[in-house]
């Protein structure tokens, strides 16, 4: 049973299961029929897409073993390098292989992001441990994982990647959240993040910065491409709830809690916004403008 524990606090499923989201909803973008949604290639997708997250959570803790010891959240992963290990391999390898099976080119996208988040990640080098680099990698990242979800389904093009854009700033402005929550650690970690390097206030305020042009953005591409505004209403009340939310938060002290808190209203928030989307495609509200 240790091992089993072992490997599930390695893998880091809560985590992993969260990030499963940008790309699946890359794939409800693409599907024009509910018959896709329950064909192989999907079920595959989503094995391979929850494998490959795996990995890359599993080398990111691998990586920084020494310094998440300084980390609340993350100090029972100590001394878990071995186990690790055997889940960046066996997951890695399984992705690669799944992948493949659906289109060779999703092998090869999943081999650029892993590399990416490696890139991100390694030990006292990465991207991480740089202000900005590392909301870069987040950016880059999350724009590759819509596109593997969309092209399961559809060829990519123009209208795809314009909404690839929209997830990655979203998934950026998190990641910026996440440096502010962490900030205390990472100081003591020597990590050198944008709030490190900032500080908390004028971070707090590029976070807020984020997820208001998110929120625009998807406001504007929806007005752009009109039959986009009834699937990605949901987003855009989201994102003004979520900026009302912040406005009102402003003046509470820049603390740990604050940020915890914000995270897990949003995520929350969010969730809700992606179930309502895919309510939206399955029920093709956007026929209702045409």
């Amino acid at each position: 049973m240790k091992h089993v524990s072992d490997f599930i606090k390695s893998a880091r499923f809560a985590e992993v299961s969260i990030l499963l989201g940008f790309p699946m909803i890359g794939l409800f973008f693409a599907f024009t029929s509910p018959d896709q949604l329950v064909s192989l290639p999907v079920f595959l997708f989503a094995a391979a897409i929850f494998s490959l997250f795996t990995a890359i959570y599993a080398f990111n803790g691998f990586a920084g073993t020494e310094d998440d010891k300084h980390n609340s959240r993350l100090a029972d992963l100590a001394g878990k390098r071995r186990s690790f290990i055997v889940t960046l391999v066996v997951s890695l390898f399984v992705s690669l292989v799944l992948f493949f099976l659906i289109k060779p080119v999703l092998a090869a996208f999943s081999a650029v992001s892993f590399l990416l988040w490696c890139v991100y990640s390694f030990p006292k080098k990465g991207f991480k441990y740089r202000p900005f680099l590392g909301t870069l990698i987040h950016f880059i990242g999350q724009i590759i994982h819509f596109l593997m979800g969309y092209t399961v389904l559809a060829p990519l093009d123009k209208g795809s990647a314009a909404a690839s854009v929209y997830f990655a700033i979203l998934f950026s402005a998190g990641h910026i959240n996440h440096e502010l929550i962490d900030h205390d650690a990472d100081e003591k970690s020597g990590i050198k993040t944008g709030a490190v390097s900032f500080g908390v206030s004028s971070w707090e305020k590029v976070s807020f910065a984020l997820f208001l042009t998110a929120a625009l953005y998807i406001s504007a591409l929806s007005l752009i491409e009109k039959e986009l505004l009834p699937i990605c209403f949901p987003f855009i009340i989201a994102g003004i709830i979520h900026i009302i939310f912040k406005i009102c938060r402003f003046k509470k002290a820049p603390i740990q809690a604050k940020f915890l808190e914000e995270r897990h209203f949003y995520r929350i928030l969010y969730f809700v916004a992606g179930i309502l989307f895919i309510a939206a495609k399955i029920f093709d509200f956007a026929s209702l403008i045409k």
